[in-house]
């Protein structure tokens, strides 16, 4: 039997474990006998070097093909220096791993004195784990250079988990998949250090968290293994790129930043990408077309990227696991509903946008604002999947011209400006507002993009101007009773009224205030009047009323047609209605709409 690498580690693990359980079954007899017996078996024992050569001249020459490092020790004994003192041990540990191997294969060893044996394939599987430090090749597998760690582990976690050995088991398909990814990395050249050890105790771990993971389908194992692979390479090249530049000490702190945030988008990249994996395996671990790859991969790079090489901004103190997660669910979906975004852009396309993001966006994630970037990064990439034909169609130059990004960030330039000295209203949107606007703009963007298009891949300044006349009319109409979370339903519903009719933007000649602004006045002054006393001032500041009349108002205008003799009819209209409310007249909504259609309609 010659099993592959990343086999033999899982049958080590095994055999190790039955040798520690064989080995505290010793203890005890031994006890009882007073007298120590270790279950092992009954080894050749080596000689001289004579008997070595002899032996590998003879029935053992396969190991001399095989073993460079042994070939060069004999070739040398001929010579007239022969061999040193420590080439000889060298040697005759050789002959004796290498003899015990055959012994093994042709069952020849025998049990050990309390009659427990190992296998001959388990005992294959731990003395070449052993030998691996001795006579290897200067590439060694994954399993030569990093098995006595991954055993170690191994042995910690599984002998904890029932069935978990077997490598055809729910947990044993992961680790396989593992294994196996390690085993295409070039560790004579890759710069890992701790890595790998790292990335197996996140794939236990993992596993063990979530239960999706645990299927036992065949798409987890492969997941692991993209994962690993991906994550492994990436991290190999930030590290030889950080020795490279030299920095001295310093190259310590920025390696183990790398080691760090590879660990954690690795976890976070499984436990995210499970259930998208397993509902939609094409989607992540296989794409068509020119650059065909695993898409699951890229996702976890282009993150790990994200953190790692932003020129601009420390990005550590922003995405926190959770955000992380935010920022990874959202690509994982994009990227598996719209494959195009890897092809067309040659697996840049989504690098580009995080970056952009964070170099558009970074700045406004405050203590203030904490998790901004996240929450918006996500708003982005869904926006941008739904239409990314129209959003973004130059995505292989880059994110200049994804217009979800470039609408949330003229979104948040204008929002968070501080007051003006003179305004009634001060308050400053925080987190949940910046998003909730955010959120609203691109809605609106997805459901009728060309409102702020001025040609393919522009902005144009719809959307400031909106915001900016929305957001003047809110500062200086509103009081202490007009909240944040209304003061966003207001400018959603003035976005929609822009998208339902441009004309809103028009200008008033008399003033240069966009109508939208105008009618927003019209309705805002008279709700927010100084007479606070008055019962009929509070029914209609509360935030339901000023949310239903706001939006009512617009959307019964953007029916009639927009001009200042409407908003002057508007403003009459709430002013009757005001009236109204100060005799005592109770607010309804439905005769509030029947009464504005009337007057709207009026010469």
């Amino acid at each position: 039997m010659a099993p592959g690498s990343a086999a033999l580690v899982m049958f080590a693990i095994r055999s190790a474990i039955k040798l520690g359980q064989q080995t505290r079954l010793a203890y005890v007899d031994a006890t009882k006998r007073q007298e120590l017996v270790l279950p092992l078996p009954n080894f050749f024992s080596a000689v001289d070097d004579t008997s070595a050569a002899q032996y590998f001249a003879d029935s053992g020459q396969s190991w001399v093909a095989a073993t460079p490092r042994l070939k060069d020790l004999l070739d040398k004994r001929l010579t007239t220096s022969g061999l040193t003192a420590d080439e000889k041990d060298e040697l005759l540990a050789l002959y004796a791993e290498f003899r015990n191997l055959d012994e093994a294969k042709r069952g020849k060893l025998k049990p050990a004195a309390d009659g427990t044996h190992l296998t001959a394939d388990e005992l294959t599987a731990l003395v070449t784990v052993r030998q691996w430090r001795r006579g290897t090749d200067p590439n060694p597998s994954v399993a030569q250079r990093l098995a006595g760690a991954f055993i170690e582990i191994g042995v910690d976690y599984f002998v904890n988990v029932p069935g978990a050995l077997n490598k055809d088991s729910r947990q044993g398909r992961a680790v396989l998949g593992f294994l196996e990814a390690m085993e295409e990395i070039n560790f004579s050249e890759a710069q890992l250090r701790d890595l790998p050890e790292r990335l197996f105790v996140a794939t236990l771990e993992t596993i063990a968290e979530h239960g999706e993971l645990l299927s036992g389908d065949p798409k987890v194992q492969q997941l692991v293994k993209v994962v690993s692979a991906s994550l492994s390479a990436d991290v190999a090249a930030h590290i030889e790129k950080i020795r490279q530049s030299g920095g001295g000490a310093g190259n310590l702190v920025l390696e183990n930043r790398a080691l760090d945030w590879a660990d954690l988008v690795f976890r976070s990249v499984l436990s995210s990408a499970g259930r998208e994996v397993l509902t939609d395996p094409k989607g992540l671990l296989g794409i068509e077309g020119p650059g065909a790859s695993a898409a699951v991969g890229h996702v976890g790079t282009a993150v790990l990227d994200l953190i790692l090489e932003h020129p601009t901004r420390d990005l550590d103190k922003v995405f926190s696991r959770r955000g992380l997660e935010t920022v990874l669910q959202a690509s994982l979906t994009v990227v598996a509903e719209h494959p195009e975004l890897l092809v067309r852009s040659k697996n840049e396309g989504l690098k580009k946008l995080l970056a952009g993001v964070a170099d558009e966006l970074g700045g406004y994630d405050t203590l203030l604002t904490p998790d901004l970037l996240p929450a918006l990064t996500r708003l982005i990439l869904e926006k941008t999947g739904e239409n990314i034909e129209l959003l973004w169609p130059d995505l292989a130059d880059g994110p200049g011209k994804n217009i979800p990004l470039t609408a949330v960030k003229t979104t948040l330039e204008i929002l968070t400006q501080k007051p003006e000295s003179g305004a009634k209203w001060k308050p400053e949107f925080g987190r949940a507002e910046l998003v909730a606007v955010s959120d609203a703009v691109l809605e609106e963007i997805v459901e009728n993009p060309q409102w702020v298009l001025a040609e393919a891949g522009k902005v144009d300044e719809n959307l400031r101007i909106a915001l900016e006349a929305t957001l003047k009319v809110l500062r200086a109409q509103g009081d202490a009773r007009l909240s944040r979370s209304t003061a966003v339903a207001v400018l959603h519903a003035s976005i929609r009224a822009v998208t339902l009719r441009k004309e809103f933007l028009d200008k008033i000649p008399s003033t240069g205030q966009p109508l939208v602004a105008a009618t927003l006045d019209a309705v805002l002054s008279q709700i927010f009047q100084d007479d606070r006393g008055a019962s009929s001032a509070w029914q209609l500041a509360r935030d339901a009323a000023v949310k239903v009349v706001v939006q009512t108002v617009l959307g019964q205008v953007a029916k009639s047609g927009i001009d200042k003799k409407v908003v002057d009819k508007v403003r009459a209209f709430m002013k009757k209605q005001i009236a109204r409310l100060k005799k005592g007249e109770g607010f309804d909504l439905s005769a509030f709409e029947t009464q504005l259609q009337k007057a709207l309609a009026k010469a």
